[in-house]
């Protein structure tokens, strides 16, 4: 009998992956949670001793500090999305037990991208990298088949994140080999740049479903500012069209932090003008995470008192508690 208060489904049937340089990985059981330490070696990764450490501490009831993105966005009063995916679960009449068992795969595919978001570093873009002289292998020297020994035959859910997903073809080889691609929801977390090719489009249209988060954090010059070099007219350009196709479904994931705040209202207002956008349920609003000079960390109390003052026109939103607490809770 699985614990509700400690237990999360990824724990047992999600695996998150992120590559770096030549064959350097890292796991975790979703995007969210704390790291393991890099590794090379060929492995089962699902099997990894890291994350059967964190399944142990579920089984005996226990709350695992790789996993405190959840815990403490439940201690600040907010939803997280361990339990948002235990009442998924209860909805659909999964069962929640400790079988190991893939069934969502989160993967950072190399950090090849064409900006320099303030948000960033060189550890997820290679612009960045470049600045700092570190050399990142090229997308399209993926070599390593470090997914063969994963049975992919249950997988339900894909979220890609990156770097840019889709400014390679990483993405394309792992989703040629999905047997039963109609039972399977994608989910890409992208800038807006890379237009889909014909071929991305073409295998898109075999899975169950696909939802595209754009990273938009501004709009016009704000935009250009927070993800620069990338020019506003093509990224709202991109989104236009992809909106308007009745196979895709897309969203906003707006990362708000001290540079920010002000720039919200007129980012939902533009998202609110796309034909059929529901801003009350595809605008997503997560904070800068600290130690980021940006985030809210050690904020002082004038600095937060605007910021909470500004959010107060968004409080019909799901996410206002949770950014309102994390500010109120930060300030100095």
């Amino acid at each position: 009998m699985v614990d509700e208060k400690t237990y999360c489904p990824l724990i047992f049937k999600g695996l998150y992956i992120r590559r770096h340089t030549g064959d350097k990985k890292q796991v975790a059981p979703c995007c969210l949670a704390d790291k393991s330490e890099n590794f090379t070696r060929m492995e089962n990764v699902l099997s990894h001793s890291y994350l059967e450490e964190i399944r142990l501490h579920a089984k005996n009831n226990k709350k695992h500090d790789a996993c405190r993105a959840c815990w403490d966005l439940e201690s600040a009063g907010g939803e997280s999305n361990r339990m948002l995916l235990i009442d998924q679960y209860k909805v659909n009449l999964k069962e929640l037990n400790f079988e190991v068992k893939l069934k969502h795969l989160d993967y950072n595919t190399l950090p090849i991208c064409n900006a320099k978001c303030i948000i960033c570093s060189a550890d997820y873009s290679s612009l960045w990298a470049a600045e700092k002289g570190i050399k990142i292998i090229n997308g399209s020297k993926f070599q390593e088949r470090h997914l063969d020994d994963l049975d992919l035959d249950s997988i339900e859910t894909i979220y890609f994140n990156g770097g840019e997903p889709l400014l390679t073809n990483e993405h394309l080889y792992i989703l040629k080999s999905i047997k039963n691609p109609s039972n399977v929801d994608l989910s890409y977390n992208t800038n807006g740049s890379c237009f889909p090719n014909v071929e991305t489009f073409n295998l898109w249209k075999k899975f169950k479903s696909v939802n595209l988060f754009f990273s938009i954090d501004g709009i016009g010059e704000r935009f250009e500012y927070t993800r620069a070099p990338l020019k506003w007219n093509q990224v709202s350009e991109n989104i236009i069209k992809i909106n308007d196709l009745c196979n895709i479904k897309i969203c906003c994931s707006y990362t708000i932090g001290r540079h920010n705040v002000f720039d919200l209202e007129d980012t939902i207002k533009w998202f609110n003008n796309l034909n059929s956008f529901d801003v009350t349920n595809q605008f997503h609003v997560h904070y800068v995470s600290p130690p980021h000079p940006l985030s809210f960390t050690n904020i002082p109390s004038h600095e937060a008192k605007l910021f909470v003052t500004e959010l107060e026109k968004f409080k019909d939103y799901y996410w206002y508690n949770e950014i309102k607490n994390t500010i109120q809770n930060e300030k100095t």
